[in-house]
């Protein structure tokens, strides 16, 4: 009897010995980028520009499954939801968000914060800098034009800040906060031997 216990004892400690833990891992070619563990957060855009979040209970091979975490803010307090029971393949996720991008609950579905985050000179890389200064010069000139009662524009003032204001606009259309899913950034479900 106390070697059929000892042999199952010593099977059960090898077979656990080498089980697997599973990852997910966004790559950017070959690259690794971010790693996602099971219960560590996630935050992903679906094929229908969606927005999901939230915690990561189990990987398979080519998907995972997630406890959506939803928090309400109000003035006094605020209030935490999780819905369990979301089952997502891997190819479902169309995009990514960038580091230090925030992705809230707010109107009542998952969204881009942009009164949050830590991206790093995000006024200058959006253009919004470049968009806004422009727009404050030019509205102040027409002001001061109305109030002196004199409309003599100079042209090349003005053709500096649409310059300024088109160098903005191509910044924005260019700054992307999301990593798109596709030839060049791609995430893999990986298993690591745990001891």
């Amino acid at each position: 009897m106390n070697k059929t216990l000892l042999t199952a004892f010593l099977f059960s400690l090898t077979v656990q010995g080498f089980s697997q833990k599973d990852f997910l891992v966004l790559k950017k070619k070959n690259r690794p980028i971010e790693y996602f563990w099971t219960n560590s957060y996630i935050a992903f855009q679906l094929k229908n520009e969606q927005w999901v979040k939230g915690i990561i209970t189990k990987i398979d091979s080519d998907s995972f499954y997630l406890k959506v975490e939803i928090i309400r803010q109000s003035l006094t307090r605020s209030d935490t939801v999780h819905f369990s029971g979301y089952h997502y393949a891997i190819s479902d996720i169309y995009a990514m968000p960038k580091r230090g991008v925030l992705i809230d609950y707010k109107n009542d579905r998952f969204q881009i914060s942009t009164s949050g985050g830590h991206q790093h000179w995000y006024w200058v890389k959006s253009g919004w800098i470049f968009r806004a200064v422009p727009i404050g010069y030019t509205a102040l000139n027409v002001a001061n034009g109305i109030i002196k009662n004199d409309f003599t524009f100079s042209g090349s003032r003005f053709g500096i800040a649409a310059a300024v204001f088109l160098g903005g606009m191509i910044l924005h259309r260019v700054y992307k906060v999301t990593f798109r899913i596709g030839k060049k950034y791609h995430i893999e479900s990986s298993s690591m031997p745990v001891k």
